[in-house]
């Protein structure tokens, strides 16, 4: 018997080191020149609206996927007061971030307070972070029926707090179900000043081209978000090696004030399902970093060009156009925390090179500048 409790007891430490290895599932994004690359998830719930986690588990998460930040969004509408009528609770509307936020002081992340305005189509449903009071934004929602003027009051006294507001899931199937429509009253909620990002990939629905399209067109902040009511094992495949959905953040330093001056300022970029989502300003000096030449060597025929990709995004490459003199792989495939070795030679293979250096492109498939278009990136090296 006690030769088969040890048998017992080791298949079982087997199986947990198993399951830790499967369950390693940290974000691994570089910094860019000039700035840290921050990950944040910008949309979150618990059981303190219609989540079903305690606020410290969402930290737990948080730290456990390499998050640097992540925003509280409880739904700011009458369910947390239907909670407390129900003797559940016997706090206020704050109390989701102040016990998240308490519980992270002594880890090394940043729990920043928020809240959704949810309302009916149009005009939907808003996040506002940075926020003092949830309590008084829900107090003034609270006050109209019509869904554009509860929505308005609920943003100007996040207005009156600092806030930076978002429209989340335009595309949400629920309240879209024909696709995403930019009505009127969006129209006139940005021209408020209430609306500075918009939520291009949420976990329900996942990217939406059209969304991402109007951030460029009208230079909003992108932004993603799990949306996560569940337990976010429940919500992401990490077995199969899905990646928890982020908002990175280019900012000049780790810090609540350095999160927020970047959104100000659109240096975000939307990492989800092995895409990255962004402008070329940031996408290109992102790319720099990730992709890493660890060696360069040449004979007067071939060039040979060892690339170490140091993020845990695969980054897949297709020949640009333009650079028919040359021959190299057409479709590569760098994949996370790896090396690939490209060839260059003429396209006349044999034939000697006549050039000082070399230079060669690619279009990046999987990282996108704006809908259906893709980054374009390139290699020089000088031959010796």
């Amino acid at each position: 018997m006690k030769k088969i409790l040890i048998a017992l007891s080791a298949l079982v430490a087997l199986s947990l080191g198993a399951s830790a290895q499967v369950m390693t599932h940290q974000i691994k994004v570089p910094d860019i020149e000039g700035y840290l690359t921050l990950k944040g998830d910008m949309h979150t719930h618990t059981v303190f609206s219609d989540g079903n986690v305690w606020p410290t588990t969402r930290v737990d998460e948080a730290i456990l996927d390499g998050l640097d930040f992540f925003v509280i969004t409880d739904h700011l509408d009458g369910r947390h007061q239907k909670l407390a009528n129900k003797g559940l609770f016997n706090c206020d509307r704050d109390e989701s971030y102040r016990l998240a936020a308490a519980y992270a002081k002594s880890r090394d992340i940043l729990v920043i307070h928020g809240g959704e305005i949810t309302r009916g189509m149009p005009p939907g449903h808003f996040n506002v972070s940075f926020v003092d009071s949830d309590t008084k934004i829900g107090e003034e929602e609270d006050k109209f029926e019509d869904h554009f003027e509860g929505m308005v009051a609920g943003l100007k006294e996040a207005r009156k707090q600092g806030a930076f507001m978002v429209w989340n899931h335009p595309h949400w199937s629920r309240q879209a179900p024909n696709g995403p429509v930019w009505y009127d009253e969006h129209s006139r909620i940005l021209d408020m000043g209430l609306m500075h990002g918009l939520e291009v990939f949420n976990q329900f629905d996942g990217f939406s081209k059209e969304v991402f399209h109007w951030a460029m067109q009208k230079n909003l902040t992108i932004v993603s978000g799990t949306d996560a009511h569940k337990l976010m094992e429940l919500w992401i495949d990490y077995g199969n090696g899905e990646l928890r959905p982020c908002t990175l953040v280019f900012a000049k330093e780790k810090s609540e004030a350095g999160i927020r001056e970047a959104l100000d300022n659109h240096r975000t970029a939307v990492l989800a399902q092995h895409k990255v989502y962004g402008r070329e300003e940031f996408l290109k000096p992102l790319l720099d970093a990730i992709l890493q030449v660890k060696s360069v060597k040449n004979t007067d025929k071939k060039l040979t060009i060892v690339v170490h990709n140091c993020s845990c995004v695969p980054v897949v490459l297709h020949k640009a156009d333009g650079f028919e003199d040359l021959g190299y792989t057409r479709d590569i495939v760098i994949g996370a925390d790896s090396d690939y070795t490209i060839e260059v030679t003429n396209a006349e293979y044999g034939t000697k090179f006549t050039k000082s250096s070399i230079t060669f492109g690619y279009e990046v498939k999987n990282f996108f500048t704006d809908a259906d278009v893709n980054l374009k990136y390139s290699f020089t090296a000088a031959l010796k």
